[in-house]
């Protein structure tokens, strides 16, 4: 990530402050990429023993759908670059899952491996309970403040689970059972134009591939030697800027032949 970007930490204390410079900053947006951290995954794929690269777009979302309709996400990183060039951040940290329930013997909504790995990150589980934000509320600012309306393209990273959380937050309510009717809902909530970085890359003549740190360092959107020296707690919030910083990069590679890219998420983009 690169060194001069602050990713603004949201929680309830401070919630009304940063809604506030969110709206200021949203009917300038060009550009926005999203990032959702969530308990893993508790679904897999069923009645096949061949690879998920196997399925059908169709049984692709049904696993999707299978796992975050029962299941609730824990931070959702905002990056936003404006039209002066200012590139601005938060990361909403959500009190709506609960380690005491959901990862509890009883509560088998989530995947252990993931909440580890993101306590590993620094993930507060016990301060999200009862400093978070809940999640209407970030569905009324997002509503609210423009952003959706104001901003033309969007971005993230192996975007079919990002995309389909920030669908249920918009919407508050569980997925389609049809992915048309999903891929509708992504047009209709987020955006025309959303992007999947990880698709584009992967696409793109020189075959960018591996995790968004190594290719944004493929990139050259950030430096190979910026590598953090602790675990941080702006997990989706660093996800979100280097997807931006990695799309903005492969905008300007690929120009107008990034069109046939819209509509198509990692995961889900045989339709």
């Amino acid at each position: 990530m690169a060194a001069d970007t602050t990713v603004r930490s949201v929680w309830w204390d401070n919630f009304a402050a940063e809604s506030a410079a969110l709206s200021r900053v949203a009917p300038r947006a060009v550009h926005v990429a999203f990032n959702v951290q969530y308990p893993g995954c508790v679904v897999a794929a069923h009645g096949r023993a061949t690879h998920y690269s196997s399925l059908t777009a169709d049984e692709s979302y049904g696993v999707v759908r299978a796992n975050v309709n029962p299941l609730r996400p824990i931070q959702v990183g905002l990056a936003v670059r404006t039209d002066d060039g200012a590139l601005h951040a938060w990361q909403f940290n959500l009190r709506d899952f609960d380690i005491l329930t959901d990862a509890g013997v009883a509560g088998h909504r989530c995947s252990p491996a993931s909440v580890a790995y993101l306590a590993s990150r620094g993930v507060d589980f016990y301060r999200l309970r009862y400093d978070g934000v809940d999640g209407y509320k970030l569905r009324w600012l997002l509503r609210d403040s423009g952003l959706i309306r104001a901003c033309p393209e969007w971005a993230t990273f192996a975007g079919a689970y990002h995309a389909a959380y920030l669908v249920k937050i918009l919407t508050g309510e569980r997925l389609p059972a049809d992915l048309d009717a999903f891929m509708d809902l992504v047009q209709t909530k987020i955006g025309t134009q959303v992007y999947d970085v990880k698709l584009m890359a992967r696409e793109h003549d020189q075959g960018y591939r591996g995790p968004l740190k190594v290719i944004a360092e493929q990139l050259g959107a950030v430096k190979t030697t910026e590598e953090a020296a602790a675990p941080g707690k702006e997990v989706a919030g660093e996800a979100a800027v280097l997807a931006l910083q990695a799309f903005e990069v492969l905008k300007n590679k690929m120009g107008d032949g990034r069109d046939k890219y819209r509509r198509q998420l990692c995961g889900i983009q045989k339709f």
